[in-house]
């Protein structure tokens, strides 16, 4: 049996025929039941699912560096996990990164900074991305912390880090993921130390040397 609380519009515990109800992050929500399952595979859908596939493994890859201290603050009634995912899915395709260009490590109101250099070498796999203190441009201050990532196009994994370097530094290194190592995709984004602005996101393609 059902129990409505506080109205229609409070909380709902258990079933009303195929309507649950349940509570999500504190919210009372309520679920409509499916009739039947059904897996369908049409082309579209298969392609859909291939693509959810992977920009959560993306996502994954880069969660605790990357997203939740870019996103988790900043998205509306879903975990910034969740939010990077459904910006970024129509950027994947099959199990890659497509559009690389396209790619959002980070938005906010804060403008882009754009990289000076970049450089990935195969050996080791260090990636040191450069840029020119812009500091005072708008809401940039010296102290945002900086955040990067690296996307290994031959083994489609991605690496997060951030949070160790501020914008007056001028430069992050870091050791990114996979082996071997030849086209790779740079994102670099920047956060203000108190946390409560974020900049968007530059890109830059390089090859390993």
């Amino acid at each position: 049996m059902a129990i409505i609380k506080q109205g229609i519009l409070g909380g709902i515990q258990n079933k009303i025929g195929n309507v649950v109800g349940t509570s999500w992050k504190g919210i009372s929500v309520i679920k409509s039941l499916p009739v039947s399952v059904a897996n369908p595979k049409t082309a579209a859908q298969v392609a859909q699912r291939d693509r959810f596939t992977a920009a959560v493994k993306f996502a994954s890859e880069i969660l605790g560096t990357v997203i939740k201290p870019l996103w988790d603050r900043f998205s509306q009634r879903q975990s910034g996990y969740n939010a990077f995912v459904s910006a970024n899915i129509a950027n994947f395709e099959g199990v890659i990164l497509e559009t690389s260009e396209n790619l959002i490590i980070s938005r906010g109101k804060m403008a882009a900074t754009p990289m000076s250099d970049a450089e990935v070498r195969k050996e080791g796999g260090i990636v040191t991305i450069t840029w020119v203190d812009d500091s005072g441009q708008g809401f940039k201050q010296a102290t945002d912390l900086a955040y990067a990532v690296a996307y290994n196009r031959a083994t489609a994994e991605a690496t997060g880090t951030g949070g160790t370097v501020t914008r007056a530094d001028g430069t992050i290194s870091f050791v990114m993921n996979g082996d071997p190592i030849d086209g790779v995709d740079l994102y670099l984004a920047f956060r203000r130390a108190d946390g409560t602005i974020v900049s968007d996101t530059s890109y830059q393609e390089v090859f390993a040397d």
